[in-house]
């Protein structure tokens, strides 16, 4: 028999817990079981308009009360990285109770998120939520609308392509929805063009080019990938790390076919609507098992 609800156990927390917690706190605990791990800044970035100081205030609170776990891992050089921060158990319990399930149906178990620290991929899974976290902050009136994660990705799009993440970014008037590679250096070059083909295929069977953000770790990379795909013409923009405090909409980023480096607004259209006038995806073959997912995981934009 499935049981639904939080533990015996567990409620006198919960109760404790929901004169506590705030939307944007609950928004945090919707993000982290998404994607896994943030470090301070990202979560700055993410949900507190870049202060660093009111973010490390609440997320000293919600470490306090269970709700997040903190780690702090020992740099190759010598010293400690930037705090990291993945959800605790008492932050998976919540979420838990607002679906009305147990929390082992939520598919969520401590070893198992704390995993991800120990991971090859760890890197590289900072560097995709750092690039979101940064093209977060709002721009104008632009701003970050959606943000869907590797797994969700691969869920959707394997067939074709496992992207390490897809947005929308923009205003109700202009939109860009995008591919996101991001590459770190540790790939040899030719495996990284090739992915642009698989992109290719799948703007062929869907009939929607939805354009492909390259961001990639030098100058000379960027430009090296940009000699080796002369012959594509495929929608791709490239960039290369630049200055941390730089905006991911800032003009710096170029099209394959011309040097000019142009802001994301420039390459927004307005968006489809369907003949009843609601919006239509970018993107296509999203699968109705994400149907019954909250959207609210998959929206950057938290609550103040």
């Amino acid at each position: 028999m499935t049981t639904t609800g939080p533990r015996r156990g567990t409620t006198d927390l919960l109760g404790l817990l929901a004169t506590r917690l705030t939307a944007r706190d609950r928004w945090l605990l919707r993000m982290l079981f998404e994607h896994k791990v943030f470090t301070t800044a990202h979560i700055a970035d993410l949900g507190f308009a870049g202060n660093r100081d009111t973010a490390d205030h609440r997320l000293l609170v919600l470490y306090r009360l269970g709700i997040l776990q903190r780690i702090r891992p020992l740099r190759p050089g010598g010293g400690s990285a930037p705090c990291h921060w993945l959800l605790g158990t008492a932050g998976a319990e919540v979420l838990a109770a607002e679906r009305g399930i147990a929390l082992k149906e939520l598919g969520w178990r401590r070893d198992r998120a704390n995993a991800v620290m120990l991971s090859a991929k760890l890197g590289h899974l900072l560097g995709v939520n750092g690039f979101f976290s940064r093209l977060a902050v709002p721009w104008g009136h632009a701003r970050l609308t959606e943000w869907w994660p590797e797994a969700r990705c691969a869920a959707t799009w394997k067939k074709f392509v496992q992207p390490d993440g897809y947005g929308r970014w923009g205003t109700a008037e202009r939109e860009l929805g995008f591919f996101l590679e991001f590459d770190n250096g540790t790939e040899p070059l030719a495996r990284v063009t090739a992915k642009v083909d698989a992109y290719t295929r799948l703007a062929q069977a869907t009939g929607i080019s939805t354009p492909l953000l390259f961001h990639l770790p030098s100058g000379r990379r960027e430009q090296n990938f940009r000699d080796a795909c002369r012959a594509v013409t495929f929608p791709v923009l490239t960039t290369s790390s630049g200055p941390a405090n730089h905006h991911l909409a800032a003009p710096v980023w170029a099209a394959l076919h011309s040097d000019a480096r142009r802001s994301l607004e420039n390459f927004t259209r307005p968006p489809e609507r369907s003949r009843t006038g609601a919006k239509t995806a970018v993107s296509a073959l999203q699968p109705s098992a994400w149907a019954t997912r909250p959207s609210s995981t998959v929206v950057p934009p938290c609550p103040r």
